[in-house]
C-alpha cells in the first residue's frame, strides 16, 4: 500500500498538468518539467470546454431527432388525418348550426305569418262588428222615429230623410211592390239629382232591378250603376257615372219593395253604408208588414156574439 496523500497529490498534479508551463515550473525536478509527459494523453487547456461542447452536441442531436420524427411520413399522415377529421367535425357542426338557424328562421316567419293572419282576422271581425253595430243603431233610430205611426207616406218620408242624413251625399229612392211584383216609386230624397231628372231611370230600375232582389236583408253594391240593368236608359240616365247600393224591403222572407242609394262614382261611400241600407230596408219591411196586418185586421168584421136568448 502506498502513501494515500502522495497518491492524491499525484492525481491532482496530473489534472493540473496542462496548466503548467516550463516558464512557471522551470528548474523543478518533476517529470512534467518543460514538456508534456509522453505517457499521459494530451488534455485540453480548459477541461470544462469538453463538457460544454458535449452538451451542445447532445442538444443538437435531440433537436435533429425531434425534427426527423416530426417530419417523418408516418407522423405527417397522422397529423393530416387528425386535421381532416377535425375539419369534418367542424363542418358538421357548422352545417347543423346553419340548419338550426334556417329552421328557426322558417319557424319565425311562420309565426309572423300566423300572427299577421290572426291580426287581419281580428281587423275583419272588428270591422264586421262595427258595421253591424252601426246598422243596428241606424235601425233602432228609425224605429224610434217611426214609433207607432200607421201612415205609410209619413213612414217613407221619415225613412228617406234618415237615409239621406246617414249616407250623404247620396240620393235615395224607395219602391213599393204589389201582389203581382210590380214596383213603383213611393218616395224619393234628392241630394244632387232631382226626382224629375231621375224619373225615367227609376222606372227602368223598378222593372229590371227590383224584381230580381232576394228575400234576405242583404244589400248589393255596384261601383258602376249601369250594371244593375241589362238595357240602361238612353245615355245611361242617372246611372251613368254613378255608383249604387240597392236592398230589398223584407220581413220574414216576404218582400215589400226596394230601397236604392246612388251617388257620383267620384264620391266614396260613407263607412258601413251597405249594412246601413240593408238594416233600413229590413226595418221598413217590418213596419210595412205591421201596418198591413193592422189595416187588414181593422177591415175584417168581427163575428157577432150570440144573444142571450139563443
Amino acid at each position: 500500500m502506498g502513501n494515500p496523500a502522495r497518491a492524491a497529490a499525484g492525481r491532482v498534479s496530473r489534472r493540473l498538468a496542462p496548466l503548467w508551463t516550463p516558464e512557471k515550473v522551470g528548474g523543478s525536478n518533476d517529470r512534467h518539467r518543460g514538456s508534456v509527459c509522453a505517457g499521459c494523453p494530451p488534455k485540453p487547456m480548459w477541461p470544462f470546454a469538453t463538457t460544454v461542447v458535449k452538451g451542445a452536441s447532445g442538444s443538437a442531436d435531440a433537436w435533429a431527432a425531434m425534427s426527423s420524427r416530426r417530419n417523418s411520413p408516418s407522423t405527417a399522415r397522422v397529423t393530416l388525418a387528425d386535421l381532416r377529421v377535425r375539419c369534418e367535425r367542424l363542418e358538421s357542426v357548422l352545417r347543423q348550426a346553419l340548419s338550426s338557424r334556417s329552421a328557426a328562421r322558417a319557424e319565425r316567419d311562420s309565426a309572423r305569418a300566423r300572427l299577421r293572419s290572426a291580426g287581419d282576422d281580428f281587423v275583419v271581425a272588428f270591422e264586421a262588428i262595427d258595421a253591424r253595430t252601426e246598422a243596428a243603431v241606424a235601425a233602432a233610430e228609425l224605429r224610434g222615429l217611426l214609433c207607432n205611426d200607421l201612415d205609410i207616406d209619413t213612414m217613407l218620408t221619415v225613412a228617406t230623410e234618415h237615409l239621406l242624413a246617414r249616407v250623404r251625399p247620396a240620393n235615395v229612392a224607395i219602391w213599393l211592390c204589389n201582389s203581382r211584383g210590380d214596383h213603383a216609386v213611393a218616395a224619393y230624397g234628392a241630394n244632387s239629382v232631382s226626382r224629375a231628372r231621375a224619373e225615367a231611370s227609376l222606372g227602368v230600375l223598378g222593372r229590371e232591378a227590383c224584381p230580381h232582389l232576394g228575400n234576405e236583408p242583404v244589400a248589393s253594391v255596384f261601383d258602376t250603376a249601369t250594371e244593375m240593368v241589362t238595357v240602361p236608359p238612353p245615355g245611361g240616365g242617372i246611372l251613368a257615372g254613378s255608383r249604387a247600393i240597392i236592398a230589398p224591403l223584407v220581413f220574414r222572407g216576404e218582400r215589400f219593395g226596394a230601397v236604392l242609394v246612388f251617388q257620383p262614382a267620384s264620391e266614396a261611400w260613407q263607412p258601413n253604408a251597405p249594412e246601413i241600407v240593408a238594416s233600413i230596408g229590413a226595418v221598413l219591411g217590418e213596419q210595412i208588414e205591421r201596418i198591413t196586418r193592422i189595416v187588414v185586421q181593422r177591415g175584417t168584421a168581427w163575428p157577432s156574439s150570440p144573444s142571450e136568448h139563443d
